[in-house]
């Protein structure tokens, strides 16, 4: 074909044919519509700029060289000015080294505050001018179908942002497909908000924030078949997050409060006639515990829990959890169909559950033990049994403390000496001279480690 008779075709489509599309001005419910979705993708840009300064990301290391060999990765949000950054359990247990690179490039080393594996929080700490700190609101205000962004590192790229929906409140992590975006397993006393933003490996640790770039949760695991998102993420509401940290800042660990009673779900008929939404119902009663203190009786239902209300055994869990000790607080509740309420005074867990296993809290040095049996390996088929002494928790600014001695721990020698009892380590410490050392060798995972410390200084 020559170029005259290809020009003269040309010339004839671009005459005779119509527009595959034809465009108009929308009309007003159009540009309502266009407006809103406006408004949205402002409101997103505005939570995404206001958070991202306070992500961090965060490599978890066991050697002092970053090697890339046993390195973890997570993310982590900066919640005070102090440098206190908030991030999970799972993303620090498993290294001695921690990095965290803030927004602006900057890398630098992080130490441990302190954790806790059973809300799966930990916290961090750095030494950094010009850092942004985070604001929290509150998780029981939150609504289903609102919109939210999760900010973090999946995969290990700084700064992604993904959004979606608050799916489901309350959400327990009693079934046996939860895991830890890490592979882990969840916590089973947690009470999680679910959420349709993607989430990955490495968003552990990061923030779930609103539309105002306030954190109403941490990012802490996924259901999935696959090891990767599939809608169902899951965070830790920001009211546990918060008052989880504030003990781990204000005393290096986590006191939990104890109830005293065995408790079971209410069913749905029961609750029906009763016109409630949900409740707890006592199944029975410690003797000499808080709740019989309290007039508690078997069959009570619990509905709130000081001023929270508790519809399954997971939000009373933890309602109770993070109640003070020896603090006084208000349980509503019915009894043969009336609603009644009364005043408890909760003790700590961690000392019954300590004295009930013949742990002791050893006051000159800070630190809670229990007898345990640790099994080591010493090749391929052969392990040992190696009695000791599990470290829970230390209290901030005790010698314990001081010197780094950690939750977990296992202490298996004091000064070339292996123990048999918490009574014999008492009596040997109290028998020593006045600001004479000892030397406690203990296990940190496989590590082998030792620390010096003056009991009492």
């Amino acid at each position: 074909m020559n170029l005259s008779k290809i020009a003269a075709a040309i010339t004839l489509i671009s005459l005779s044919s119509t527009p595959a599309f034809s465009f108009s001005e929308p009309d007003l419910s159009q540009k309502h519509a266009i407006d809103m979705a406006f408004n949205i993708s402002e409101a997103f840009e505005y939570a995404a700029a206001k958070i991202e300064p306070s992500v961090v990301h965060i490599t978890v290391s066991n050697s002092a060289r970053n090697s890339i060999e046993g390195q973890g990765l997570g993310s982590g949000v900066i919640v005070d000015p102090r440098g206190y950054i908030l991030t999970n359990h799972h993303v620090i247990e498993t290294g001695r080294y921690i990095t965290v690179r803030l927004s602006d490039g900057r890398e630098l080393s992080a130490t441990l505050v302190g954790s806790f594996a059973e809300t799966d929080i930990a916290v961090l700490k750095i030494e950094a001018d010009d850092i942004v700190a985070a604001t929290f609101t509150d998780s029981e205000a939150v609504r289903v179908g609102q919109w939210v962004l999760a900010i973090g590192s999946p995969f290990g790229f700084d700064q992604t942002v993904t959004a979606g929906i608050i799916s489901a409140k309350g959400r327990g992590s009693t079934s046996p497909q939860f895991a830890a975006v890490n592979g882990t397993q969840a916590p089973r006393l947690q009470e999680f908000i679910q959420t349709d933003a993607s989430i990955n490996p490495g968003n552990s640790g990061g923030p779930l924030v609103d539309l105002h770039g306030n954190i109403i949760g941490i990012n802490s695991a996924i259901i999935t078949r696959t090891g990767q998102s599939s809608g169902l993420g899951f965070s830790i509401p920001s009211d546990i997050a918060e008052a989880v940290m504030q003990q781990i800042i204000e005393t290096g660990r986590v006191e939990r409060g104890w109830l005293g009673v065995d408790m079971r779900p209410l069913d749905a008929v029961r609750a029906h006639e009763l016109d409630i939404d949900g409740g707890v119902l006592i199944n029975n009663v410690i003797e000499d515990g808080p709740a019989q203190r309290a007039d508690l009786q078997r069959g009570d239902i619990i509905v709130a829990l000081g001023g929270r209300s508790t519809e399954n055994i997971v939000r009373l869990s933890n309602a109770i959890m993070l109640t003070k000790p020896d603090e006084p607080v208000i349980i509503n509740f019915i009894r043969n169909g009336e609603p009644m309420d009364t005043t408890a005074v909760v003790t700590s867990r961690d000392e019954e559950i300590l004295i009930a296993n013949g742990g002791v809290y050893l006051e000159d040095i800070g630190a809670e033990i229990t007898p345990r049996v640790l099994t080591r390996r010493r090749g391929r088929r052969q392990t040992e049994q190696l009695p000791g002494f599990l470290v829970g928790g230390i209290n901030r600014n005790t010698p314990a403390d001081l010197r780094g001695l950690k939750q977990n721990d296992f202490i298996f020698q004091i000064n070339g000496r292996a123990f048999e009892t918490t009574t014999e380590i008492e009596e040997y410490i109290n028998e020593l001279p006045e600001e004479e050392s000892i030397r406690i060798r203990f296990y940190r995972g496989n590590q082998p480690m030792y620390v010096d410390i003056v009991p009492g200084s």
